[in-house]
């Protein structure tokens, strides 16, 4: 049994899953992300989703939620070496953390309490991975005041009530199906031994 979940607490595997899950990922996060951009106009809504920002946030919410089944038998260090193989992929160093840490901290405290721990993740993703327009950000500086609390809080209830932005949220959250199965087979099956998994350019054997 420990032979068998060995993977789980090596880097390069996170490392290839998250880079799997990015190409696997591209097209669909493209056109959503996109929606939202739309969803926002239509809205009135003084925010925007960054492309690259908002596929990052998206692509390690999918992680997540991929790698929650083995987390207590990957343990600490299956953990640790989760975030050391995202590190790779993802900036700055310790985002990832930074993206787990909000999304434990929504779970536990939703922002509606009536929120399902799926309904969490989406909202985690679209408070998170939007950003206030550069337009709204000059207006309130010329008015010599920070964007109030009301102000904030309010955008973000347009947002997770409305049924649009919350369908394209489940689908920017979803992982691309049998992603982790089809990858766990192929790590495997490329995977070396110990001393050139430790001692060479994971590259080499990973997309080579």
């Amino acid at each position: 049994m420990e032979q068998d979940i060995a993977f789980l607490r090596e880097s390069p595997f996170w490392y290839f899953l998250a880079r799997r899950d990015l190409e696997c990922s591209a097209q669909t996060l493209t056109r959503v992300i996109e929606s939202l951009q739309h969803r926002a106009v239509e809205l009135s809504l003084p925010i925007h989703y960054p492309m690259e920002h908002a596929s990052a946030w998206a692509t390690l919410l999918q992680l997540f939620e991929m790698a929650q089944p083995y987390q207590r038998v990957a343990g600490r260090f299956g953990y640790e070496m989760m975030h050391a193989g995202f590190d790779r992929v993802f900036v700055p160093k310790g985002f990832s953390k930074q993206v787990l840490s909000r999304l434990l901290g929504n779970l536990r405290s939703p922002a509606f309490p009536s929120r399902t721990r799926g309904q969490t993740v989406i909202d985690t993703f679209l408070a998170n991975a939007m950003q206030l327009t550069e337009d709204r950000v000059t207006e309130a500086l010329g008015r010599a005041e920070a964007l109030g609390r009301r102000d904030v809080g309010s955008i973000m209830e347009s947002c997770l009530t409305d049924d649009v932005m919350l369908s394209l949220g489940a689908e920017a959250v979803r992982p691309p199906e049998d992603l982790w199965e089809t990858t766990v087979t192929e790590y495997l099956r490329r995977r070396p031994g110990f001393i050139r998994r430790q001692f060479s350019n994971v590259d080499s054997w990973l997309f080579e």
